[in-house]
């Protein structure tokens, strides 16, 4: 582990950082004038200097590993933060069965506009207008959240552009390095994964009809698992009688395929979209090895974790969202293909010249439209296969 994740060595890197980069800004600020000087000559001036600017946070802040504290109080959220208990342990089956050191654990979750409680029944439930978007945000299992700074731009975007009236992000446990017991390795994402689709389907009784599941990178990687789960051992976890079902569609947004694969940062900085995206080597191989946790590298083998050249069959139709330039954009294109050859209802979209999941970032970076215009395909498409 780095001396540069502890103090004083941690504080000490941080301002050196700032120092060089903004000593090199002038520098960019020129060059950046001429679009063949930008990173790609179709951004705008704004869009390349403030890719600068994001691609320097996320790099400096997994070199030091900044902690994303996850407490169970509402803070900023209030009234629309909730608490999850998890469900009965025989829902935790196979590869998210509880262990002595990753068992689940009660979990936090925001909701916009604001909470669906439990008031529907059973009986009622399929008479619901609500459509419910069951969010899991990116950031490599190691940093983010569902509340309103990290996932409020994206949330607001499918309320408004994808045909939602709620959606709930839950806050699920992050890992950490250095790898231990108690650093929520593989599977503790998945079991909140689990936990946060069993509330709104056994808790508050929503219609799967009226669920979407969507992840942006590293949840789009959770979001897969939960459907290769549900495919796999749906039908071993029954409630009243009836065995767990599918939501009704997937949006995927930049899924995050191959982490084991990330773990080598000549993987990342050897891609060809590397200068085109914010994503550091460093940042993609701490979230993989600290998602591998004390099991080493060989635990992102799993088909759970693990989904590039590894194709599974799902009712659920799959909307996949990749950037044009992102350096995930050549396993996302060929896993849309290789899901199609399964049979799956697979739709791909690429939007042309952006990086690494605008959904997330495009507010802090200069992709405003293109996060719209990504949303509002998505809308679109699910209303065509919701019919």
């Amino acid at each position: 582990m780095s001396i540069l994740t502890h103090h004083p060595f941690k504080a000490g890197y941080v301002l050196a950082a700032l120092c060089f980069e903004f000593a090199r800004l002038p520098l960019y600020i020129l060059k950046y004038v001429v679009p063949y000087g930008r990173p790609h000559p179709a951004w705008t001036y704004k869009q390349a200097l403030t890719m600068r600017f994001v691609s320097f946070f996320v790099h400096c802040s997994a070199t030091v590993q900044a902690k994303t504290p996850l407490p169970l109080l509402p803070g900023a959220e209030k009234d629309q933060f909730v608490t999850i208990d998890p469900a009965p342990s025989t829902a935790y089956k196979g590869p998210l069965a509880p262990t002595p050191s990753t068992k689940p654990v009660r979990i936090g979750g925001t909701w916009y506009p604001a909470p669906l409680h439990a008031s529907t029944s059973d009986t009622e439930k399929n008479e619901s207008t609500a459509v419910v978007v069951l969010h899991l945000h990116g950031g490599a299992y190691v940093t983010g959240d569902g509340r309103t700074q990290a996932s409020g731009f994206f949330s607001k975007l499918q309320l408004k552009h994808g045909g939602a009236t709620h959606v709930f992000c839950p806050q699920y446990r992050l890992s950490t390095l250095p790898a231990s017991a108690t650093s929520n390795a593989f599977p503790a994402a998945l079991q909140d994964t689990l936990t946060a689709y069993l509330y709104l389907i056994r808790t508050l009784h929503i219609a799967p009809r009226n669920i979407i599941l969507s992840g942006d990178s590293a949840g789009a990687n959770a979001a897969l698992a939960l459907l290769r789960y549900i495919a796999e051992y749906g039908a071993e976890i029954q409630h009243n009688g009836v065995e767990l079902p599918n939501p009704s569609a997937a949006w995927l947004w930049s899924p995050w395929l191959a982490p084991a694969e990330s773990a080598d940062p000549a993987w990342t900085r050897t891609n060809p979209h590397y200068a085109t995206d914010y994503l550091s080597f460093v940042f993609s191989a701490w979230g993989a090895n600290a998602y591998a946790g004390p099991g080493g590298l060989s635990v992102l083998d799993s088909p759970y974790v693990g989904f590039k050249g590894r194709p599974f069959r799902t009712i659920v139709p799959l909307w996949m969202s990749a950037g044009g330039v992102e350096v995930l954009y050549f396993d996302i294109t060929q896993f849309a293909e290789d899901m199609r050859d399964k049979g799956n209802d697979v739709t791909l979209d690429v939007e042309r010249h952006a990086p690494h999941d605008v959904g997330l970032v495009g507010n802090l970076c200069g992709f405003e439209r293109e996060a719209v215009g990504m949303v509002k395909r998505a809308g679109e498409w699910y209303r065509g296969v919701r019919k």
